[in-house]
């Protein structure tokens, strides 16, 4: 029998505790909640063994106990981990179930200091209950997943297939913890009860219910009301959360205390009202194409040295090419990156991101790839509304083709109209970022875009059914001519041909005409949020 072993540990649920928010706030707790639930656990795991080696993310120990304050405000580590273990299959068996309670433990204990801080001015027998039914909530809520693969004289890639494919199955047999529900349930997450002093009997009528909510949350601390001198607090008047999503919105004042003496800053994360110019933000969602084949060593240095990698990209690059151009970064973790930009950087960081990636010094080197979903909203617009569409952007990029490596664009109209575009990183030998760029930068020195409508006028209705259009040398004629007309006084010298060209490459790439048609509208507006900023 082998004395040692593949463990792979997992803490969720992801996409549902992350994309449960009302504000950015709640975004960026969810993100870094499950990012410090993973560092703690492997901190059990090496406080209970030394020769503890994590594979993936690849994090020592004293990179654990120490951070690095500068970025420790950002998600930077995975809700999942690798690691090989010494000892025996019962040892081993012993300690995941301890770290797995250790992890339970600390997400209580960080849930019912939410408790203390909102409602303090409660008596301990009120905080008590309120604290039953959290803790049933987080019973309900909370997926820890983890399988242990002996590891003998098999290739370490095959050995971690293996566990992958058992962590698959047992996720898949998961069960559900049922809570019954007699309130409105939480306004973030849509999905438990909010939490209440009184009891809801299953006859009280809708009236009744809320006051009782209303009596509830009105004692409230200070900081999390709204009143005169503070519009907003951290909690709205009609916001009745449950437990899980009440940790949420307090967890910075939670971290805030407890990494206080490490010098770590958890300065608030702004609004989308705070993020650039104008009306409207961008979110960039980006995740590294087929990361399965960049973890394909045979031995677990190979697998340690991509990781490495990875985290040298996140912790990194990541923060500095966000923050550089005035983004916020939500989370970073490996090749997971979602951001909160202006509009008009927003291709720049995009473009800076996925070319850093593939960079053999700050990235995974030269085969390395990434897919982006890039969206632009209205800052009134719901935030969980753009969350979902980015989300879907990223997973459209990704089957774009079949070396994916493609960048899904779509801005959301004030006016309701949505348009949308999937293009590759790369057309020829120049990034579609920066033909993208350079036109825009001609239609805000050069040209009216009043050529744009003309030309979706006329070729509008020449488009076949989820077609192109069958004769590309009228098409670029027309657009020749339409540049030609469109230019500006003082502007007559410019030649516009080779724009035309670039124009042309973008048709080619797209799927079909009206993608092209989309992209046209595209870039007058980012012409036209380029002109509000100035």
């Amino acid at each position: 029998m082998t004395n040692r072993h593949v463990v792979i540990f997992t803490i969720g649920p992801v996409q549902s505790f992350i994309a449960s928010a009302r504000r950015t706030e709640d975004l960026w707790s969810g993100s870094y909640i499950l990012s410090y639930l993973a560092r703690e656990a492997m901190k059990v795991l090496y406080q209970m063994d030394e020769t503890t080696e994590m594979v993936f993310p690849k994090v020592s120990k004293e990179e654990l106990n120490k951070p690095n304050v500068k970025n420790f405000h950002i998600a930077s580590i995975p809700n999942r981990f690798t690691t090989i273990v010494q000892g025996s299959a019962e040892q081993v068996y012993a300690r995941l179930k301890e770290v797995e309670q250790s992890v339970r433990n600390i997400f209580t204990d960080f849930c019912f200091q939410a408790i203390e801080e909102v409602f303090h001015s409660l008596s301990d027998e009120e905080k008590e209950k309120l604290k039953r039914l959290t803790e049933k909530q987080i019973l309900s809520f909370l997926e820890i997943y983890w399988v242990i693969e002996p590891y003998g004289d098999e290739p370490f890639n095959k050995v971690r297939e293996q566990a992958e494919k058992r962590l698959g199955a047992l996720k898949n047999e998961k069960t559900f913890e049922y809570v019954p529900q007699t309130s409105f349930v939480c306004a973030v997450c849509k999905e438990r009860e909010a939490l209440c002093l009184d009891d809801i009997h299953p006859n009280d009528r809708y009236g009744t219910i809320k006051q009782k909510l209303v009596k509830t949350w009105s004692r409230r601390a200070y900081e999390y009301r709204e009143n005169e001198e503070k519009q907003t607090g951290k909690i709205k008047d009609s916001e009745f959360l449950c437990g899980v999503c009440l940790g949420k919105r307090a967890a910075r004042s939670y971290f805030e205390e407890k990494f206080k003496q490490a010098g770590a800053k958890f300065r608030p994360f702004p609004s989308v009202l705070d993020i650039g110019h104008g009306n409207y933000y961008a979110i960039i969602m980006m995740d590294g194409d087929n990361m399965g084949k960049m973890f394909s060593g045979d031995k677990e240095h190979a697998y340690s040295e991509v990781s490495e990698k990875l985290a040298r990209f996140a912790q990194q690059h990541v923060p500095h090419i966000v923050e550089k151009h005035d983004g916020k970064l939500v989370y970073a973790g490996g090749d997971d990156v979602l951001a909160f930009v202006p509009v008009d950087k927003v291709l720049i960081i995009a473009e800076q991101l996925r070319f850093a990636f593939s960079d053999q010094e700050k990235g995974l080197g030269k085969e390395a790839t990434a897919s982006f979903g890039v969206i632009i909203g209205h800052k009134k617009a719901p935030l969980h509304m753009l969350l979902d569409g980015v989300r879907k952007l990223e997973k459209k990029a990704k089957s774009y083709r079949k070396e994916k490596d493609a960048l899904a664009l779509s801005i959301y109209m004030g006016a309701g109209e949505i348009l949308e575009t999937v293009l590759p990183w790369k057309i020829e030998h120049e990034t579609t970022s920066q033909l993208l760029l350079k036109f825009v930068d001609l239609l805000h020195t050069t040209l009216s875009s009043t050529f744009i409508y003309r030309f979706l006028e006329a070729f509008s209705p020449l488009l076949e059914q989820g077609g192109k259009w069958k004769e590309n040398d009228m098409l670029r004629l027309e657009l020749y001519r339409l540049l030609h007309r469109s230019k500006r006084e003082g502007a007559k010298h410019v030649d516009v041909r080779p724009y035309v060209e670039d124009l042309m490459k973008l048709h080619d790439v797209a799927k079909t005409g009206y993608d092209f048609l989309y992209l046209l509208k595209m870039l007058t507006f980012f012409r036209r949020k380029e002109g509000e900023k100035k």
